[in-house]
C-alpha cells in the first residue's frame, strides 16, 4: 500500500496562504470530489496533504526543483505569494465584468465628487491664511445696543488704531483702512496713458501687518506720506509695460473730484486669490486726511472705517479683549457700544453675527458640502458592499476549499481588501483624470481658481481618501466571505441570513434616503433662490447702471446729468451718495423726535439723493411727495421709509420734524419699503434726504432691449464730456446678485451632486436587480411554465425593491424637512416648502427606480423558460 509523501513545510505554507481563483477552476472532477468527501468527514489533514502537491505544481512549478534550500524558497514565496494576490485579485475583477464595471463607475464618480468638494473645502479653508502674523492677527469690531437688540459691525472710527496703540501696551501695531465699498474705480495716469484701478487708502503699517510681498521698495516706507503710493505687478506692466521700471516713477490719480500726484515708492506682488483684500494699489491714509479732514468729526468708536490690529508675542487675546470691552465708553465717551477682537482669517468663514453672538457664516456651507463629500463616498461604498456580499455565493466553494486548507481567517480578510484597495486605486485614477477634465468647469461654477496640483499635503489627502474608500467598501464583504465554516461552503450554497438580509436591504435604504433628500434639498433651495432672484424689492433693479463722478462729472453733475438724460436709450439719471444695496455704513444713532423714548436705540440708514433719483430707480411713495423743484429746495427736507414710520411709532409723519445730528430735518413724503439689504435681514428704517453735494454715484435707467447700443452711445458722451476719464460702470443687478453668490454657488453645486448621487444609487440597484434575475432563473421558469404572464414576473422582481425605495422616502420626507426648514430660517423672507415638492419627488424616485430595474426585470421575464431551467 502506497503512501501519500507528506509535502515540505513551505508547501504548506503556501496552502494556507494562496489558492488562488484560476486552479479553483482548473481543479475538477474526482480530485475535488475526493476532497469535499474528505471535508465533508472532517479530515482535514489528509484532504490537506492529496491536495497539495496538485496547488503546489499548479501555482510553481519551480518549488520541485529547489528543495536544497528551504529558507530561500521560503523568502522567494512572500514575494511570489503577493504577486499572486495581485493575478487573484485582477483575475476575480476581469471574471465578472458586470460587477466590475458598475463598482468602477460607483467609486470613481465618488471620489471624483470628493476630490472636488476636497480642492473647493481646503480653499475656503485656506482663505486670508497666509499671513505671517496670522496668529496675532485681529480686526477690530464693535457691538452696539439697538431697539431690536445687538447690531455688530467691523466699522470704527477713523483713530481707533492709533487709540489702541496709545492706550494698549499690548497691541504691537494698528493700522486703519478706508471701507473698500466707498470706491468703484479710480483713473490712473502716467502721460497719455490712463487706465482703470481698484484701490484704497490704507496705514503706514499696513505692510507690516500684512504679509503682501513686495518686488521692489522697502515695507516701511512704502506708504511714508501723502504723495506716497504702491501699486501692484499688473498695473505696473500696464502703466509702464514693465514692474522693474515703476518704482520712482510719479503718477497722478483721480477719484471723484479729487486727484494727486504721487510718487511710486513700492511694487507689491499681485494678491493671491485666497486673499479677501484685493487692490492694484494703495494709497496713505494721510492723503485721505487731505479729502476729509480728521478734526472735522469728533472722536468716535463707531464709523465706517476698518481697523487692524496685531499683537505682541505672548498676549492672551482672551484677556485682551475683555480689557477692551469697556474701551469705547472710557475714550470714546460711548456707553452703549463694546470692542472687541475677531481674528482676521476668521472673519471670511465666520463673518456672521446674531444679536451680537457669533453664528456662524460661509463656514456652514463648507461643512454642508464636506458632508456631502462624505454621504456621496459612503452611498459609492454601499454599492460595492451589496454587489460584493450578494454575489457572495458564487464565492463559496473557493472560500471552502481555502478555509479547508488552512488558510486563516484573517488571510482571506486581507485577500478580500486588497481586491476592494485594487478597486479603490484604478476608481482613484480614473477620478483624476474626469477632475482634470471637470475642474476649468467647477471654476467657473464657484468662482475659484484651483488647481489639481500634487503637493505632498494633497498627495496625501488623495491616498487617504483612496485607502479610506478601499477599506470601507471591501470591509463588509471580506469580514462576511471570511466567516464562513469549510463544511457549509463546500455545499456548494451561501445561506443567507435574516440578519445579513435585512443589513442589505438597510443599505440601500440608506442611500435612497440620502439621494431623496438631496433632491428635496435642491428643489427647495432652487425655488428660494428664485424667489429671491424675482420677488419685488420695492425698487427696480433691472436695466439700472451706476457709475462714479469724476473729474468734469463732479464738478458740474447738473450739467452732465442734463446732456445725459437726452442720450437715445436713456429713461432717466440721477444721482446718490452710495449703492442703494447694501449701503456701507451705518450713522451714529442722533435721530431725535417728539415723543422719542430715550432708551430707545434706532439704527438708521441715511443717503443723500439727487432730485429723480426715487423715480429713476423705481421706489414708491405711499404718503406725501417725492424731491420736487417744484417745491423749491429740499435740503431741509426728509423722506422716511414705512420701516423707519413704524419703529419711530409716527401717527401722520407728513409734515412733522426730527432732528439728525443738529440738523431740523422736515418730513415730506413716506417710501413703500424697500429692500437694500439682502432678504436674509428684515428691512431696517431708511431715511432719504435731499443732498446733491453729498452724491457720488451716477444712476442710469436705459431702455430694456437696447442696452449694447445704449451703453456705447453713453461710453462716447462720457470722453467727450469727461477727457482723460474712462466710463467704468457697473449694473445694479450685479450687486443684487453679490448678496446671494454662497446661496447660488450651493445651489449649482448641489443640483450636480445630488444627480451623481441618484445615478450612483441606481448602479448599486442596476446591479442587485441584475444579481436577483440571476439568482431567480429557475424559480423564474417554473413560473412561466406554470402560466405566469411577463407583467407578474416583472411585478415580483420589482416589488421588493419599490418597497425599499417607499420606506427610504418615508424616512426622507421629514428629515428633508426639517433641513430646508433649518436653512430657510436664514432668510427674513422665504418660501414655504409646501407638499408639492414631496409629491413630485416621491413620483420622481419611484420613476427612477422603475426605469433602473425595469430593464432587468423585463429581460429576465422575457427568457424563453427552457433554457433558465436547463441552467446549472
Amino acid at each position: 500500500m502506497s503512501v501519500t509523501p507528506k509535502p515540505p513545510r513551505w508547501a504548506d505554507y503556501l496552502l494556507e496562504k494562496w489558492v488562488d481563483d484560476r486552479f479553483l477552476e482548473d481543479i475538477q472532477g474526482n480530485l475535488y470530489e475526493v476532497f469535499v468527501k474528505n471535508v465533508k468527514q472532517g479530515n482535514l489533514a489528509k484532504a490537506r496533504r492529496e491536495y497539495a502537491f496538485a496547488a503546489v505544481r499548479h501555482l510553481n512549478p519551480y518549488f520541485f526543483k529547489e528543495k536544497s534550500n528551504e529558507t530561500r524558497s521560503v523568502n522567494m514565496l512572500s514575494f511570489d505569494m503577493l504577486r499572486n494576490y495581485f493575478k487573484a485579485a485582477w483575475r476575480h475583477l476581469l471574471k465578472d465584468r458586470q460587477f466590475t464595471m458598475l463598482n468602477l463607475i460607483g467609486l470613481s464618480t465618488g471620489l471624483v465628487c470628493t476630490l472636488l468638494i476636497c480642492l473647493w473645502v481646503t480653499d475656503e479653508l485656506g482663505f486670508d491664511k497666509f499671513h505671517a502674523k496670522d496668529n496675532r492677527l485681529y480686526e477690530v469690531m464693535i457691538h452696539e445696543k439697538s431697539s431690536s437688540g445687538i447690531a455688530t459691525s467691523n466699522g470704527t472710527g477713523d483713530r481707533m488704531g492709533e487709540t489702541l496703540v496709545q492706550e494698549m501696551p499690548e497691541v504691537e501695531m494698528a493700522v486703519t483702512t478706508t471701507p473698500s465699498t466707498w470706491f468703484q474705480k479710480f483713473s490712473l495716469s502716467v502721460g497719455n496713458n490712463t487706465v482703470s484701478a481698484g484701490g484704497n487708502f490704507v496705514g503706514q503699517d499696513y505692510f507690516n501687518v500684512f504679509s503682501f510681498p513686495l518686488v521692489q521698495g522697502n515695507k516701511n516706507q512704502a506708504l511714508v506720506n501723502k504723495n506716497s503710493i504702491a501699486i501692484s505687478e499688473k498695473l505696473a506692466v500696464q502703466l509702464f509695460h514693465s514692474a522693474d521700471q515703476a518704482a520712482g516713477k510719479i503718477v497722478e490719480w483721480k477719484w471723484l473730484s479729487f486727484s494727486g500726484k504721487c510718487l511710486i515708492t513700492a511694487v507689491f506682488k499681485d494678491f493671491p486669490v485666497n486673499s479677501s483684500q484685493q487692490y492694484d494699489f494703495l494709497l496713505s491714509m494721510d492723503a485721505w486726511n487731505q479729502i476729509m479732514p480728521p478734526g472735522s468729526m469728533p472722536k468716535t468708536s463707531s464709523g465706517p472705517f476698518n481697523s487692524f490690529i496685531v499683537l505682541k508675542e505672548g498676549v492672551d487675546p482672551e484677556l485682551f479683549d475683555q480689557k477692551m470691552a469697556d474701551l469705547a465708553k472710557t475714550s470714546f465717551k460711548d456707553s452703549t457700544s463694546r470692542l472687541f477682537l475677531h481674528k482676521y482669517s476668521d472673519a471670511y468663514l465666520h463673518g456672521k453675527f446674531e444679536n451680537g453672538v457669533q453664528a456662524g457664516g460661509k463656514i456652514t456651507y463648507v461643512g454642508l458640502f464636506a458632508l456631502i463629500a462624505v454621504f456621496i463616498l459612503v452611498i459609492a461604498c454601499i454599492n460595492f458592499m451589496n454587489l460584493s456580499t450578494a454575489k457572495a455565493s458564487v464565492r463559496v466553494k473557493e472560500v471552502g476549499v481555502k478555509k479547508a486548507l488552512g488558510a486563516a481567517r484573517s488571510t482571506l480578510v486581507f485577500q478580500y481588501l486588497g481586491e476592494s484597495l485594487l478597486m479603490s486605486f484604478i476608481a482613484l485614477f480614473i477620478a483624476i483624470l474626469v477632475v482634470a477634465l471637470l475642474l476649468p468647469q467647477f471654476n467657473v461654477i464657484t468662482g475659484k481658481h484651483l488647481t489639481l496640483h500634487f503637493e505632498p499635503k494633497i498627495v496625501l489627502i488623495i491616498l487617504a481618501i483612496s485607502i479610506i474608500t478601499g477599506l470601507l467598501a471591501g470591509s463588509y464583504p471580506a469580514l462576511h466571505l471570511s466567516r464562513f465554516s469549510p463544511a457549509t461552503t463546500l455545499k456548494g450554497a451561501l445561506v443567507t441570513s435574516f440578519g445579513e438580509l435585512w443589513v442589505r436591504k438597510g443599505l440601500v435604504v440608506f442611500q435612497f434616503t440620502v439621494s431623496v433628500v438631496f433632491i428635496v434639498s435642491v428643489v427647495v433651495v432652487y425655488r428660494q433662490i428664485n424667489y429671491v432672484q424675482h420677488k419685488n424689492l420695492g425698487y427696480d433693479k433691472d436695466n439700472m447702471l451706476y457709475f462714479e463722478m469724476q473729474g468734469r462729472v463732479a464738478e458740474q453733475p447738473e450739467s452732465f446729468l442734463a446732456r445725459l438724460k437726452s442720450v437715445p436709450g436713456v429713461v432717466n439719471a440721477s444721482s446718490i451718495q452710495q449703492k442703494i444695496i447694501l449701503p456701507a455704513s451705518l450713522p451714529g444713532t442722533g435721530v431725535r423726535w417728539d415723543g422719542k423714548n430715550t432708551d430707545d436705540r434706532i439704527r438708521f440708514y441715511r443717503m443723500p439723493v439727487n432730485y429723480d433719483l426715487i423715480e429713476t430707480i423705481g421706489i414708491k411713495i405711499a404718503a406725501g411727495r417725492s424731491f420736487s423743484r417744484s417745491y423749491g429746495s429740499d435740503t431741509a427736507n426728509i423722506i422716511l421709509n414705512e420701516a423707519a414710520v413704524k419703529a419711530m411709532e409716527l401717527q401722520d409723519p407728513i409734515g412733522k420734524t426730527i432732528t439728525i445730528g443738529s440738523n431740523t430735518r422736515h418730513i415730506v413724503g413716506v417710501s413703500k419699503n424697500f429692500h437694500f439689504n439682502s432678504l436674509h435681514e428684515e428691512i431696517r428704517p431708511f431715511i432719504l434726504c435731499y443732498s446733491p453735494s453729498e452724491t457720488m454715484l451716477i444712476m442710469t435707467k436705459i431702455a430694456a432691449g437696447k442696452e449694447k447700443e445704449t451703453i456705447a452711445r453713453m461710453s462716447s458722451f462720457y470722453k467727450s464730456f469727461n477727457p482723460g476719464y474712462s466710463f467704468d460702470y457697473q449694473f445694479l443687478d450685479h450687486d443684487y446678485q453679490v448678496q446671494y453668490a454662497s446661496e447660488t454657488v450651493v445651489s449649482e453645486l448641489a443640483r450636480y451632486f445630488a444627480g451623481l448621487a441618484i445615478i450612483i444609487s441606481c448602479l448599486g440597484l442596476f446591479g442587485l436587480a441584475a444579481f436577483t434575475a440571476e439568482r431567480r432563473k429557475k424559480e423564474i421558469g417554473v413560473r412561466k411554465v406554470l402560466g405566469a404572464t411577463v407583467g407578474n414576473v416583472v411585478a415580483m422582481l420589482t416589488k421588493d425593491f419599490l418597497i425599499l425605495i417607499l420606506v427610504a422616502v418615508v424616512i426622507a420626507f421629514p428629515l428633508a424637512w426639517w433641513l430646508m426648514d433649518s436653512w430657510l430660517q436664514n432668510f427674513a423672507y422665504h418660501i414655504s416648502i409646501g407638499t408639492g415638492v414631496f409629491i413630485a419627488t416621491g413620483l420622481l424616485i419611484v420613476f427612477i427606480t422603475l426605469i433602473t430595474i425595469g430593464y432587468q426585470s423585463v429581460k429576465a421575464a422575457l427568457m424563453n423558460p427552457t433554457r433558465s431551467l436547463k441552467a446549472d
